[in-house]
This record gives structure tokens, C-alpha cells and sequence, in this order.
């Protein structure tokens, strides 16, 4: 038996101790590259083809460090650690965030990174995997709260309509007097500030003093943190001992191309820590019941060799799939399920349903698209909310940030082989509102080499959010 001595801060630690134990570590900290094979020729010789999370000097990130310990008692040695961070204040639950009395799920979210311990070592860093409807800026609030409001904290945000839905809500949770922000020009740093990482990666420089005030990083639709963006922003956030991802969706994908996505954002945020899924939001009456049918929608042959070729084909430039997926939609408005969204991948699809769409309803609907190069999309989503649209034909534009409560039916015609998205779709539809008790989900299932195994994924992935599954395609 060994012992290994752990010199922790905030943003590394350093591992010392026996060589031996050490090149087990590194070996178990190691993660092949999805795309070796291709890198080999730029990484030059002697490369292994993995990417290496215990460094040469003996460096890991610090959010690794659940793992690392967990793994070293695995071999069945010892740990010593040594804590150089700051000493936090501390943190009591609190009963109030601003007028909210945070519901019993809710508090144990933000005890779940206040009271975080590795056995007796203090470690406030996680992710909070919270569904849609979570309340995701009462936690928030509620974390920074919990110090007694004096660890500055900033909250990353990637979405201009999620942080226009902030700028609202956050005032009322932390106090106008504390509460600042950053997005293009206005800038206001103070004790909670909500800050766009577009905005902040540009001037992470001219901000580099500022930002080193903060203690707490709270980082919205985590699941992205694994850009550019994001990294610039979190490079310069280095005295954040309070750090915390808030997603629905982040560590989904077990598929091997995403391994290395998952541990770059452990680096930072380290494990999932809390959980509420949209079953037991559904439960809890705070979203809304979703009821999904496999509706049959590309019924032609597939064409082994090119995806891209088959999904332009059999989906993006299938006029038969169109109408399928018009006269689906008529079934559900003739049924008051009204406004609808229709989902598709592609600019020249969403053109394309939208003709269709057009000659199949003449004027009986007032029919709009939406996609990243649309305008007035900022417009179109306000007109959505208000209901203005009967028909909203969108890109993935739509997955994340959109409070879209009025919604009573959607259609993912877009296909598709991601957990992620298709979750986040779902979450379009599970916003609460008065005039409907149930929201409904057609999935168009497609038949074809790549698309068929596509769908059958998607079905798996509705059944195992424990949504009730209607499957009308294998009838």
C-alpha cells in the first residue's frame, strides 16, 4: 500500500507519491481520441493516440479530483490532501430567495453543492442535472445566497432570449442593489452578475480584475462549456472555488465520441451531484404530462455509404414526407391542439415544409419560419409566446432557452440520433399553462440504412425519460 499526497487549489492539483502508483493514474486518466487515427500525422511521433488528464508534471484539474480520489482508493492506497484555497464563509440553507420560499427539490440542489464533502474535504463543485421547469435561477440565487451574500458570484449564459428571461427574474431573487450584468455594452459588475459569454470572451483582458473577484461561477446549459467561449471566459474565473454546471442534459451521451467532451467539462465543474428528471417534475404537477407517438413518415429505401446523402433524400427533399407530416399536423389542430411547432434540422428543409405546408392550408393558419439567419426571430418567439402563431415551423434554434408555454403540440421531423437534442426538445413542451393539462409529441420514424436505426434510438430515448410511447409506426 502507497500513499499519494493531493496539493489541491482551485483550478489544479497536484498529485506526488510513487512512480509507480502515479503511471497507473495517468494510464487510468487517459482517454483514447475519437479521431487518432486522423491526428496522427499533427501530433507527431510516439503519440499514443489519447488525451492525457494527468499531466507529465503531475497536474490534474481540480474537478477531477472525485474521481482521482475514488480511483486511488480503488488501487487500495492512501490520500493525504493539502488544501491552498481560500477559505470560503459558512454557508447556511436559506429559507427565503428574495420572495421564494425554495420548494423541498429545490433545497436539496443547493445542499447538494454547499454541503458537497469528498469524505471530510470541503468541496463546494458540481453539476446540478435539473429538467426543465427546475427553477434553475431560484438554485442559482439560492447558492449564492447560502454564503451570506458575501462571495461575488457571475453566471455564464450562452442564450440571448435565457438571458433576457434573467435580466427579469434575477433582480427580484438577489436584490436590485446587488444585481449586475454584461451584454454588449452595458456593463455592471456586481455582487451576482449575469453575463453573456459572448460579450465577456471578447474582453476578458480589459475585465481580467474584475472577474478575479469572483468566488462562485455558476455556468448556465453547462453542457456547452466545452467550447472556446466558454473556456476563455472560465481561464479568467480562476478564484472561483464555488463552481457549478446547471443542465438537463449534460453527461448524457455515453457514445465514445462524446467521452472526451464529458471529462473537459469535469475538468471544471467535476461530477453530477444532483439530479430531478422530468418524471418527477411531470410527478410533482410542476410540468406539464407529454404524450409521444412514432408516427411513420419516409417509407423509402435507404442508400448505404453517405448519411448526408440519405437524410437530403429520404427527409430534407421528400415532398411525400412533407405531406405526411401536414396532414399529421391538421389531425392534431383539428383536435385544439393549437399552436404547434414543427421541427426540422435544415434551412433548405424548413423551405421546403413551409411550401408544402403553404398549399396544403392555404390561409386557414398563420404559418411562420424560423431558423439562426431569420431577423426578426426575436419578434417570431415573442409572437409564439403570446400566440399569435398557429403554425411555427423552426430549426434547432428552438431546443434551448425558448419559454414557450403556450405549445400544445410539436413534431420532431427533423430525425436525428442525439439524446441531448432530443431532450431538449421535449422540454419545449413541458411548460405549464392553464389551457392545456397534456402536451403532445409526434416523432416522424423513417425507414433507411442510417435514419431507421436513428429512430429506433430516438423511441428508446423517449421511453427511457418514462414518457408514455404511442408507437403508430410498427403497426
Amino acid at each position: 500500500m502507497g500513499k499519494i499526497i493531493l496539493e489541491v487549489n482551485n483550478n489544479k492539483t497536484r498529485l506526488s507519491g510513487s512512480l509507480k502508483i502515479l503511471n497507473q493514474l495517468d494510464k487510468d486518466f487517459a482517454i483514447r481520441h475519437p479521431n487518432a487515427f486522423f491526428l496522427r500525422r499533427t501530433m507527431g511521433r510516439g503519440w499514443d493516440g489519447k488525451q492525457h488528464y494527468l499531466t507529465q508534471a503531475g497536474y490534474i484539474k481540480t474537478g477531477l479530483l472525485p474521481k482521482m480520489i475514488n480511483k486511488i482508493k480503488e488501487h487500495g492506497h492512501d490520500v493525504e490532501i493539502h488544501d491552498y484555497r481560500e477559505t470560503l464563509p459558512k454557508p447556511i440553507m436559506p429559507k427565503i430567495i428574495g420572495e421564494h420560499t425554495p420548494r423541498p427539490y429545490q433545497e436539496k440542489a443547493i445542499k447538494s453543492i454547499i454541503n458537497n464533502h469528498i469524505g471530510d474535504f470541503y468541496f463546494p463543485m458540481g453539476v446540478i442535472n435539473a429538467a426543465t421547469n427546475a427553477g434553475k435561477t431560484t438554485i442559482a440565487a439560492g447558492i449564492w445566497e447560502a454564503y451570506n451574500r458575501d462571495v461575488p458570484a457571475i453566471l455564464l449564459i450562452n442564450d440571448g432570449d435565457l438571458y433576457n428571461q434573467f435580466l427579469d427574474e434575477i433582480p427580484k431573487l438577489v436584490g436590485k442593489e446587488n444585481f449586475g450584468y454584461i451584454r454588449g455594452k452595458d456593463i455592471k459588475f456586481n455582487k451576482f452578475t449575469i453575463a453573456m459569454v459572448q460579450t465577456l470572451t471578447r474582453r476578458t483582458v480589459e475585465f481580467a480584475r474584475e472577474l478575479s473577484n469572483f468566488g462562485i461561477c455558476l455556468v448556465d446549459e453547462a453542457d456547452l462549456a466545452d467550447n472556446k467561449t466558454y473556456k476563455r471566459c472560465i481561464e479568467k474565473l480562476y478564484n472561483t472555488s464555488v463552481r457549478v454546471g446547471l443542465s438537463g442534459t449534460i453527461y448524457m451521451s455515453k457514445l465514445a465520441k462524446d467521452k472526451l467532451k464529458n471529462e473537459n467539462l469535469r475538468c471544471f465543474l467535476s461530477d453530477e451531484v444532483f439530479t430531478i428528471t422530468k418524471r418527477e417534475m411531470i410527478d410533482k404537477g410542476f410540468s406539464t404530462e407529454l404524450v409521444v407517438k412514432i408516427i411513420k413518415g419516409n417509407i423509402k429505401p435507404g442508400m448505404k455509404g453517405s448519411y448526408q446523402e440519405e437524410y437530403k433524400n429520404l427527409i430534407t427533399n421528400n415532398d411525400d414526407r412533407h405531406l405526411v407530416s401536414a396532414k399529421r399536423t391538421e389531425w392534431n389542430l383539428n383536435k385544439g391542439r393549437l399552436p404547434a411547432l414543427i421541427v426540422c434540422q435544415f434551412h433548405e428543409h424548413i423551405d421546403n415544409m413551409e411550401k408544402v405546408y403553404r398549399e396544403y392550408f392555404g390561409n386557414k393558419y398563420r404559418i411562420v419560419t424560423v431558423h439562426h439567419e431569420t431577423k426578426n426571430r426575436k419578434q417570431i418567439f415573442q409572437d409564439c409566446r403570446d400566440g399569435k402563431i398557429d403554425i411555427l415551423i423552426s430549426s434547432f434554434i428552438v431546443k434551448r432557452g425558448k419559454n414557450l408555454p403556450l405549445l400544445k403540440y410539436m413534431q420532431n421531423a427533423a430525425g436525428g440520433d442525439s439524446n441531448e437534442t432530443i431532450s431538449q426538445l421535449m422540454g419545449r413542451m413541458e411548460r405549464k399553462h392553464q389551457s392545456k393539462s397534456k402536451s403532445y409529441i409526434d416523432d416522424l420514424w423513417d425507414d433507411g440504412y442510417y435514419l431507421k436505426r436513428h429512430s429506433n434510438h430516438r423511441v428508446v430515448y423517449y421511453k427511457k425519460e418514462k414518457i408514455k410511447v404511442i408507437n403508430y409506426a410498427k403497426r
